[in-house]
């Protein structure tokens, strides 16, 4: 007896963790990712193509990443609002695409921005930010770009200033951090400028890297300034971050250094070549001139009319500067010492949450990667009270020739999350909750994109002169005669075919007929009634219901059955037998009980049309029907022919873009291009990674004479 009351109490305990394991959900830890983006130049004439690679790596080993499988690319203009939007499918942690940029887009600064699902939600300092710069001629004044306040901040611009980087957040405006290297590069000076009457007061400068604080001292203004000098060789860290307190200890000023050390990396520098006009070039690249380490490296390759003002990092200088912390680590130095438990630092500290698809789990803080498909989420809310639909069942049906949906309990706040495939296209969906026609309920879908951005600088248009103008002049020119000889140097190309179900989430059915394959009846009622035995159709008030009859319970269910046409659920048997016999191709019929998800069905019956595109003249109440479009925008870089007319002139200053471009030790990459008639210096950039983390650029000028 007493063996027996134990093991009950066993069997009791394992139930009960079960139960708990199910409505918790699952915490899976994953590390944090950054993208790297590899542009084709720094600047552009309106109208034109930006051509974009990803580098999307994981900051545990600095590999490619395999978190996630989508990423989100953004163009910000100067009041931080996005200018053009584009998804783009993680292919082994890379990915490419472009933007047309609107020949009507103002004059100013830009700024890219990309970032994954994950580091969206996980940690928005981690965005990756790129700026550039768009010119659009004429400029006058009604046409200048407004200086409206964003709520996101500025770019925070690098400053070159000989070996060091210096990004500062602004908190008082009247504290003012300049940094130097001096005395051949052994000491950095540290100089603070205080532009407000009240210098008497005392102030504490504190300096941190990751290993925690590394120096405090406090100091007062000497007519407004004060300034320390520091040995570079004392300083362990390539980051370090400053920051000014009051006397009473409040944070007044922040900035974060980048000191330039040697290279993690491979840096390559290669000899001038010089070509003529016209002429066709070809560039090897072999895997052992590259790395001895790797066994195959991923990169990206550019060559355009060298540029006098440059932007953009190369991967190296991205993996250096951002291989501690991000420009506003101040807030999570101080939990520095769990960094090393590999977990991603967020608003309040290290924390790592993940959402296991189960049938039963707490939704929280909407984090997730997408690292198997794409993610849809929404709220389902009662459009009159506003109240959330919360802990009942909702349906994604995917229209087409299958029944393929999926089901998801929403929590608490009325939320829920689905799953896509990443395959390009128009996917033809719908999200229903059913049976629930007597509630007046909105489906309201989450935008996976920001509302607003991380802006760039604003423009100042004081600085556009010298080198700088003539060089913008030359672009502009030589894009006008492009268009007048109709010289595209891109094309956009639409996908726009629909995606739909691939298969039955139930499977195969013995229990299927054709309608094609018997005498053609009257109605659809009738071949229920002739050839399809399970189906049982009975009338209350006029009005017809189906049921299913069960060969394994040898009853018919008093419960409704889920009733799919072209895979969208309808609740109005009528709906499915007003239809027109001729149109229908298939019905199938699966006459179990059946648990899907969190749904407990009472068999089902499945009619596909001829069409296969669910035409119904009104949608069923709380359903609402999509044509969702995934990755369905792309950028294509149109190579020159070698056969074009010679009197022609060819004004082409962007000569090569190669986003894809694989080495191993068995396969070499020819780069391959066509000078145009544009005279200069022209500068190729190759940049990528090994498999193994390793970062490489090669550059090299190409003059044409």
């Amino acid at each position: 007896m007493n063996n027996k009351i134990s093991i009950y109490i066993f069997l009791i305990l394992i139930a009960v963790h079960s139960i708990n394991l199910q409505v918790k959900g699952e915490t899976i830890k994953y590390a944090s990712e950054r993208i790297h983006v590899h542009i084709l130049k720094n600047n552009y004439i309106a109208g034109e193509a930006i051509h974009f690679k990803l580098y999307c790596l994981n900051t545990e080993d600095q590999k490619l990443s395999r978190i996630s499988k989508v990423a989100y690319v953004e163009l910000i203009g100067e009041n931080g609002y996005p200018v053009a939007q584009t998804d783009v499918i993680l292919e082994h942690g890379m990915g490419e695409g472009g933007f047309i940029t609107s020949t009507q887009i103002p004059t100013g600064n830009y700024a890219i921005n990309a970032y994954t699902h994950w580091m969206k939600t996980s940690s928005p300092d981690f965005i990756s930010v790129s700026s550039i710069f768009i010119f659009n001629n004429p400029i006058t004044e009604d046409n200048k770009t407004p200086k409206t306040q964003f709520s996101c901040g500025a770019f925070r611009d690098l400053k070159n200033n000989d070996l060091i980087h210096l990004s500062s957040e602004k908190k008082e405006e009247n504290i003012l951090i300049k940094t130097k290297i001096e005395d051949l590069n052994r000491i950095l000076r540290i100089s603070i400028a205080n532009n407000c009457i009240q210098i008497n007061e005392p102030y504490k400068l504190q300096l941190f890297c990751r290993s925690g604080k590394t120096l405090e001292k406090k100091f007062q203004f000497n007519q407004q300034n004060w300034e320390v000098t520091l040995p570079i060789k004392d300083l362990k860290s390539s980051n370090y971050n400053i920051s000014i307190l009051d006397k009473e200890n409040h944070l007044i000023r922040t900035a974060v250094i980048h000191i330039q050390k040697p290279h993690q990396g491979l840096f390559i520098e290669k000899p001038r070549i010089t070509s003529s006009r016209r002429e066709k070039i070809k560039l090897n690249l072999h895997l052992e001139d590259l790395s001895n380490h790797a066994d195959s490296l991923f990169l990206s390759a550019s060559i355009k009319l060298k540029e006098p003002y440059q932007s953009s990092i190369n991967i190296i200088d991205y993996l250096n500067l951002y291989q501690d912390f991000s420009a506003n680590m101040l807030p999570y130095y101080e939990k520095f010492n769990q960094v090393e438990k590999k977990s991603w630092i967020v608003e309040n500290g290290p924390e790592t949450l993940w959402l296991k698809n189960a049938n039963l789990y707490t939704v929280n803080a909407n984090r997730y990667p997408e690292n198997e498909a794409y993610t849809i989420g929404g709220t389902v809310k009662n459009r009159r009270t506003q109240i959330p639909f919360a802990n009942e069942n909702i349906f994604l049906s995917k229209i087409g020739a299958y029944a393929d949906i999926n089901t998801f309990r929403t929590n608490a706040q009325g939320q829920f999350y689905f799953n896509l495939p990443l395959k390009k296209g128009l996917h033809d969906i719908s999200i229903q909750v059913v049976n629930k026609n007597k509630l007046d309920l909105n489906i309201e879908l989450k935008n996976k994109f920001n509302t607003r951005g991380v802006a760039p600088i604003p423009w100042d248009h004081h600085k556009l002169k010298g080198k700088y103008l003539a060089y913008l002049k030359q672009l502009y020119e030589n894009q006008r005669i492009r268009d007048i000889y109709k010289q595209q140097t891109f094309c956009e190309i639409k996908d726009t075919c629909l995606y739909r179900g691939q298969e039955n989430f139930y499977g195969e059915t013995k229990y299927s007929i054709r309608a094609d394959n018997y005498v053609q009846l009257d109605s659809l009622e009738e071949y229920f009634h002739e050839f399809i035995a399970t189906v049982k159709i009975k009338y209350r008030k006029k009005k017809p219901h189906m049921y299913v009859f069960s060969p394994d319970a040898a009853h018919t269910f008093k419960q409704d059955p889920l009733i799919l046409f072209d895979g969208l659920i309808l609740s109005d048997a009528s709906k499915i037998l007003n239809k027109n016999s001729k149109e229908i191709d298939k019905i199938e019929i699966v006459p179990y009980e059946y648990y899907y998800g969190t749904s407990h069905l009472y068999g089902i019956i499945s009619v596909t049309s001829k069409q296969k595109d669910c035409q119904l003249s009104e949608l069923p109440k709380n359903t609402e029907r999509y044509y969702l479009p995934l990755f369905t925008k792309d950028v294509e870089y149109l190579k020159a022919k070698e056969n074009q007319p010679k009197h022609y002139a060819d004004f082409r200053t962007d000569l090569l873009w190669e986003p894809n471009i694989k080495l191993t030790r068995d396969k070499d990459f020819n780069l391959e291009f066509i000078s145009s008639d544009v005279e200069g210096e022209y500068e190729l950039t190759v940049e990528g990674i090994s498999e193994k983390g390793e970062p490489i650029v090669i550059k090299q000028s190409i003059l044409i004479e």
